[in-house]
């Protein structure tokens, strides 16, 4: 069934800033939906910088689509494909155009085109239904997870994992066939998931040129040996050539469950088995011609039948086996692997390395992940690993430097770098950030942070970190002398001047928590924000909530030193029903060279004044959700999706205004929306976002424009914090009866302390 459209006017809403004299006006425009199936998946937007082009990627199922299960919902449900859609909207200054293209109507975006190709193909035949692992095995079609994409110039580079491996050995010239068995595809079973047998995934990408307008065919990076997750892509520009880099991390034992210990939904990729590696890639794409040239070769012979490179040493090119007595894993004849002998062997290591973050500064790839620590049973937890080297020469089974406290358990590693701006010489080039705590998944924990001060190597960071930090022994990692990471976010409430809390052991504060950790690096200026509850037990008995903090570092060039700000709240719900959820935290990006040369609008060489970067617009978008106990068998619901907007380098932030119509159960409405995903114009006058949303009759990818502009306003602004969801809205939610938390005294059941011998 088609997904019912909301047919609403442009709405404008006016959010009172804390001067009397000005106010930040946010006009919404209609929400649209650019999916047209019915099973729209995690759409994804960029903003070509020359052109302003609007390219959207998303998942969706075509009709008729083959039925597939996902292990991350725990569900049958149709195979999805990789689509993409732009629009151009019509230049500002240009007045004769007509009719004008705002990309504000459905109708204005090109016909979606299919990227993957895999939905309706299949690579591999397994039991995912369950029953004899020979006998019961079904074609098993070319689902994908979600597209991931990053602009580099005119040049788009779209990444993904696909249960559609057809090349099982990338290294000879041999093209496969469409539908062709991939003999080193492989498979593992669920025992708590009726035993049924999901084939692993490969990663894919694809090319965009001319500003994300032309599209090659996908290319296949992996084979499907080792199942692939986590993918991502960066990239840089020098015409005609964009210099690539994709990193992604591959489980030689399979995508494995989550221990519902966080407050995800499992099979993220978190939870990996020993020997799992992060893998990379990297290439030229010429924008005329469309033509991608990977690297040479190789890095190390061990790193057969696969495009890329085994980057980390968690699997030692010799050792294999399993991590447990009982054989999950199985080939695609459907026999179960024991892991050693020919033919049917499985890498083994000590360690695991998970969710890889990557970038590319100038021709320097800095690759940053979280590992565990490898101490066969004497501690849990996870260290934080980074690393930096030139794009075109990626190190071959490197530790990385471990740069997390490594007695506590680190997770969840983010990293900024500066986006077509250059930082003040000593100043900060990249800021790397994670939780850390002493407690295992789903615990509390503080948002540390260290910065790369006038450069990107581990001997540029600030705190430092050992100089020894390049170790995979565990007994030498636990005794680094790394110094701690500034912690940013304990007692966020409560700082002074005098007492800023940077230095704050983690569990100074054992109650409190901070997650969902994001941030934006323009120049000298450095904003890091995230989700905090000051209490988790208050916040399960709904008598506190999670809202989303801020907190911004300025470097002084002229005395070579910085300082942190104290944190602020910027989402200030008051309403503890309600948990800020998917936070988003982004700035305008660089000037277009063309258009405005010295980034100053009033130049006259200046042709085009709102592709002119304006850097003290930085913005907020959140989603929201009900706030329930980790112990609900239901969980939580998704409600609606907010946006706010600082005019001034973060010193006030305007209350939130609601960016999609959905709202959720709280405002009794059927409908709700959640991740969204937002790109502005250099003038930070234009947000584009993007967002999913889902009703009884589907999902959709559904895309919202807004003009964001300061005017002069007599109207005395209101006493009090203010903003929140109901704060702006003016909308009170429906109360529903509020749900009793029993047994209070057991709620730390949920929380495991990182355990040590």
């Amino acid at each position: 069934m088609k997904l019912k459209r909301k047919h609403i006017g442009a709405l404008s809403v006016i959010a009172v800033a804390t001067a009397a004299v000005a106010a930040t006006v946010i006009t919404l425009q209609p929400e649209i939906y650019i999916s047209q199936g019915n099973n729209g998946f995690k759409p994804k937007i960029q903003r070509a910088g020359a052109t302003g082009t609007l390219v959207m990627a998303y998942g969706d199922s075509a009709a008729g689509a083959q039925l597939v299960y996902d292990t991350k919902a725990q569900a049958e449900r149709p195979a999805r494909d990789i689509y993409v859609r732009h629009c151009t909207p019509t230049p500002e200054t240009d007045t004769t155009t007509t009719p004008r293209i705002t990309c504000d109507s459905e109708s204005e975006w090109e016909a979606p085109i299919n990227i993957s190709q895999s939905a309706d193909k299949t690579s591999i035949q397994t039991a995912w239904r369950g029953g004899d692992p020979v006998t019961g095995r079904l074609p098993f079609y070319g689902d994908i997870d979600k597209p991931n994409i990053k602009t580099s110039g005119p040049v788009m580079v779209l990444t993904w994992t696909s249960k559609y491996c057809p090349d099982g050995d990338l290294t000879d010239s041999v093209a496969p066939a469409v539908n062709e068995q991939n003999p080193n595809q492989r498979a593992i079973r669920y025992l708590d998931r009726d035993s049924r047998i999901v084939p692993f995934s490969c990663t894919w990408m694809a090319v965009g040129r001319n500003n994300g307008t032309i599209w090659g065919d996908p290319i296949q990076l992996s084979n499907g040996e080792r199942d692939a997750k986590q993918d991502a892509s960066s990239g840089a520009y020098t015409a005609p050539n964009a210099r690539i880099n994709i990193s992604w991390q591959e489980d030689p034992e399979g995508l494995q469950p989550g221990d519902a210990d966080g407050p995800g939904d499992g099979a993220s990729g978190a939870n990996v088995t020993g020997g799992t590696d992060v893998w990379y890639t990297y290439a030229t794409v010429n924008n005329s011609t469309g033509v991608v040239t990977f690297g040479p070769g190789e890095n190390s012979a061990r790193t057969s039948r696969s495009r890329a490179y085994r980057v980390t040493d968690n699997w030692d090119g010799t050792t294999y086996g399993l991590s447990g007595q009982i054989s999950h894993v199985f080939g695609a004849d459907g026999t179960n692997l024991d892991g050693r002998a020919t033919g049917q062997q499985v890498e083994q290591g000590r360690a695991g390395a998970s969710r890889p973050n990557i970038a590319m500064v100038g021709s320097t790839t800095v690759l940053a992940w979280e590992e565990t620590k490898g101490s066969v049973g004497l501690d849990s937890g996870k260290f934080v690993r980074y690393l930096d080297f030139a794009y075109n020469t990626p190190p071959a089974y490197e530790p990385g430097c471990l740069i997390s406290n490594p007695l506590k358990n680190a997770r969840r590693v983010r990293f900024l770098t500066q986006e077509g701006s250059v930082a003040s010489p000593g100043g900060v080039n990249i800021a790397i950030f994670w939780k850390e705590g002493i407690f295992d998944k789903g615990g509390p924990s503080d948002i540390v942070v260290r910065r790369g001060m006038g450069g990107l190597a581990p001997s540029n960071l600030q705190p430092t970190v050992s100089v020894n930090c390049a170790t995979s022994d565990y007994a030498t990692a636990i005794g680094l002398d790394n110094m701690p990471g500034e912690n940013i976010s304990s007692r966020a409430p409560n700082l002074t001047t005098a007492d800023n809390g940077l230095s704050d052991d983690t569990e100074r504060n054992a109650a409190e928590n901070a997650l969902a950790h994001r941030g934006v690096l323009r120049g000298d200026e450095l904003w890091i924000g995230y989700n905090y509850t000051n209490d988790l037990v208050r916040m399960w008995a709904q008598l506190d909530n999670y809202n989303f903090w801020v907190r911004k570092y300025t470097f002084d060039p002229a005395t070579s030193t910085g300082s942190w700000a104290l944190p602020y709240n910027i989402t200030n719900i008051t309403d503890t029903r309600i948990n800020v959820r998917e936070p988003r935290f982004f700035g305008t990006p660089p000037s277009q060279p063309t258009a405005c040369p010295t980034g100053n609008p009033a130049d006259p060489t200046t042709t085009d004044a709102t592709l002119c970067q304006d850097r003290s617009r930085i913005f907020v978008a959140f989603g929201s959700q009900t706030n329930v106990s980790p112990f609900s068998v239901d969980g939580p619901d998704d409600l609606g999706i907010y946006l706010t907007a600082s005019l001034d380098s973060g010193l006030t932030f305007a209350p939130p205004v609601e960016f999609s119509t959905e709202r959720g159960s709280l405002f009794d409405d059927e409908d709700f929306a959640f991740e969204a995903q937002l790109v502005t114009r250099p003038d930070g006058t234009r947000v584009y976002g993007t967002f999913n949303t889902e009703s009884p009759s589907g999902k959709a990818a559904a895309y919202r424009s807004a003009s964001v502009a300061e005017v002069d306003d007599p109207v005395t602004p209101p006493s009090g914090g203010g903003g929140g969801c109901s704060a702006a809205t003016g909308k009170q939610p429906v109360d529903p009866v509020l749900p009793l938390i029993a047994g209070l005294g057991l709620l730390g059941w949920g929380l495991r302390r990182a355990r040590r011998r």
